[in-house]
């Protein structure tokens, strides 16, 4: 097939949900299959509708004759009129790859609404979904409930699996000194790390220290809030900020942490947090968006209300305290890594719903 894929930005850039991206391109050209990428400017989000009202795009992507045009939801502001004036001039459908909803982060509910609107447009606009896990599936189609043909493919659990073993995970729970907590994610609102650090003020300092993964300036205002708060609070000498890492980098991290700590990141997967689990970390997460489907309360990892600093703080002190617990959870954490589908097995049900729904299109 003749494939389109339309993203913001380089495919390369790290983040879970380009890498999902850039594994599902991978398998399908591997697979005899020619993928487009069609690259729109990232830019701020009030300037992306811009993009609906260029003239050049929709020519440029009725020449191309595609099969399929693949859209990363994350490029709905600057679709969601654009799909309907391709609609008109050509007959190629539209899947989009839904990683997670705009309106769904934890913000006002006022501002949610607003950027329901768009939002909403664009899922109509779509034949057909790419979800990564059944929380995202139920999102869309209560926004846009018409029945479409979808596919729910998650994120593969095997880009660190076997990185350690079991021997390794007991010796490194009971080690003495202070838990060593893991965050990683673009230092943003959505990520949480702002409540996170307002919850582990509650923590008595020799308890804890925090390793701080990601791009620091994606949101240079947020990314400032933070310091300051650090400053604030006298924390700045146990929370360091090593920025983005590359695969091995990542992984030694993953290795010598005892907890990945994101217990406010709204994920409408959270590819970090199956990764944390082939480390043996538990994973103080959210009870929202897809975090549930992962972890089970008590067992692999803490899940957490919204704004429940207390809880976090205290769960933190417990663990600190209760090595064999923090053991226990760690054998869970890596136990429940190998239940979860490899990469192979979710980008081939993707080809495979892609290939059924050309044949099923062409014959309307």
């Amino acid at each position: 097939m003749h494939i389109g894929f339309m993203i913001y930005g380089s495919i390369d850039t790290l983040t879970g949900g380009y890498l999902y991206d850039k594994k599902l391109l991978d398998y399908l050209t591997d697979s005899g299959h020619h993928v487009e990428v069609i690259s729109l400017p990232l830019r701020r989000y009030p300037l992306r509708p811009a993009d609906n009202f260029t003239g050049a795009l929709p020519g440029h992507m009725t020449r191309a004759s595609y099969d399929i045009l693949l859209q990363d939801e994350l490029c709905h502001p600057s679709l969601f009129l654009l799909n309907r004036r391709l609609h008109q001039r050509t007959s190629v459908p539209v899947v989009s790859v839904v990683h997670h909803l705009l309106c769904n982060e934890p913000r006002s509910r006022v501002l949610n609404a607003l950027l329901a609107l768009p939002e909403t447009h664009y899922l109509d606009s779509a034949d057909g979904f790419v979800f990564n896990s059944r929380t995202t599936q139920c999102a869309v189609f209560h926004l846009s409930p018409a029945p479409r043909p979808f596919v729910v493919a998650p994120p593969g659990s095997d880009r660190f699996r076997g990185r350690i073993t079991s021997a390794e995970i007991a010796a490194r729970a009971p080690g003495p000194g202070p838990l060593r907590l893991l965050f990683v994610g673009q230092i943003i609102e959505r990520k949480g790390l702002l409540p996170l650090i307002a919850a582990l003020t509650g923590v008595p300092r020799d308890q804890w220290s925090l390793e701080v993964v990601g791009n620091t300036t994606i949101a240079p205002d947020y990314f400032r809030r933070v310091r300051q708060a650090l400053d604030t609070h006298g924390l700045a000498s146990i929370v360091r900020f090593p920025g983005s890492l590359d695969t091995d980098a990542l992984a030694r991290k993953f290795a010598e942490s005892h907890l990945l700590c994101m217990p406010f990141a709204y994920e409408g997967f959270g590819m970090v947090t199956l990764e944390a689990l082939n480390f043996g970390l538990p994973v103080l997460g959210a009870n929202a968006g897809a975090t549930p489907e992962l972890i089970r309360d008590g067992d692999n990892g803490l899940l957490f209300n919204r704004n429940d600093l207390s809880g976090v703080a205290t769960a933190v002190q417990k663990l600190h305290a209760d090595r064999s617990r923090l053991l226990r959870m760690s054998a869970a954490a890596l136990e429940s890594a190998g239940t979860h589908p490899v990469w192979q097995e979710s980008m081939q049900g993707i080809e495979e719903f892609l290939i059924n729904f050309h044949a099923l299109m062409r014959r309307r």
